[in-house]
């Protein structure tokens, strides 16, 4: 679960309620955006460590599992990256996934569309996420899901979501809104660095409720839908560095081993 904090927030909670109950319709498209200014990291910081380092194992899984959020229960079909490097990692990425037909369980054990009615099922086919990270600049960090009937914002910094914007489509032109305001516990009692870190509350909680029912997993983060976040990044920096950057790794290590040892 670590860096999956932000599934535990209530207004990310929120926002899963509100694709479960179909209140924008099927979603068809969603896209966010996180990046922050790495021009102050020195050449020795975290960021340019090119096993560990990079926009994408940084911050991308942040953007990676909202595709489980409102398309769930679905399968990746495709992934389409691209980007540019700095220093040897991967400092801006562009991602498209396509995902198949997103479907809630339900009582019995069948399956329904996610945002449809029984009466509504179709052969949908599915929706998409789009995405960028990068380390050029600190962006908006704010995200928007599509539907076929309305539109869900999460309002920045999405990460550490606390407000969410839920607006219908009511005709041409005529839209209405709601606002879901879920403000962060408070945090005056101490000092962070980053914002937001107070939200690890919502985390621990989670964890301990989980141990305390005898479960293994979270309800709201999955096994699941954690080993679907670690392949599509996985996927993702073999086609921004190249397949084989793994192995060029393995090789640099073993050699600074050797050098090391004699």
């Amino acid at each position: 679960m670590e860096g999956m904090w932000t599934r535990c927030f209530p207004a990310m909670r929120r926002v899963r309620d509100l694709v479960a109950s179909g209140a924008i319709g099927p979603i068809s498209v969603v896209q966010g955006d996180f990046g922050w200014s790495t021009e102050g990291c020195g050449p020795d910081d975290r960021i340019w460590n090119p096993r560990s380092g990079g926009m994408v194992l940084d911050i991308g899984m942040y953007l990676a599992q909202l595709g489980n959020v409102a398309f769930p229960n679905a399968d990746v079909k495709g992934v389409q990256a691209m980007g540019m490097q700095k220093n040897g990692i991967d400092h801006t990425a562009l991602v498209n996934v396509k995902y198949g037909k997103a479907a809630m369980l339900v009582e019995g054990g069948g399956r329904q569309m996610a945002g449809e009615s029984t009466s509504q099922r179709d052969e949908s086919e599915g929706g998409m996420l789009q995405f960028y990270v990068t380390g050029n600049a600190n962006t908006e960090e704010r995200v928007v899901m599509e539907g076929t009937q309305g539109r869900i914002i999460i309002e920045s910094p999405a990460h550490v979501p606390s407000s969410v914007r839920l607006i219908r489509n009511g005709g041409r032109g005529v839209e209405t809104e709601e606002v879901f305001d879920h403000p962060l516990p408070d945090d005056t009692f101490s000092t962070w660095n980053y914002p937001g870190s107070v939200g690890f509350t919502y985390q621990i909680k989670e964890v301990g409720d989980a141990l305390r029912r005898g479960e293994k997993e979270c309800r709201h983060f999955t096994l699941k839908e954690s080993l679907q976040v670690a392949d599509m990044l996985d996927e993702v920096l073999d086609q921004v560095r190249g397949q084989g950057w793994r192995k060029e790794e393995d090789k640099e290590e073993a050699a600074t081993s050797a050098a090391t040892s004699i």
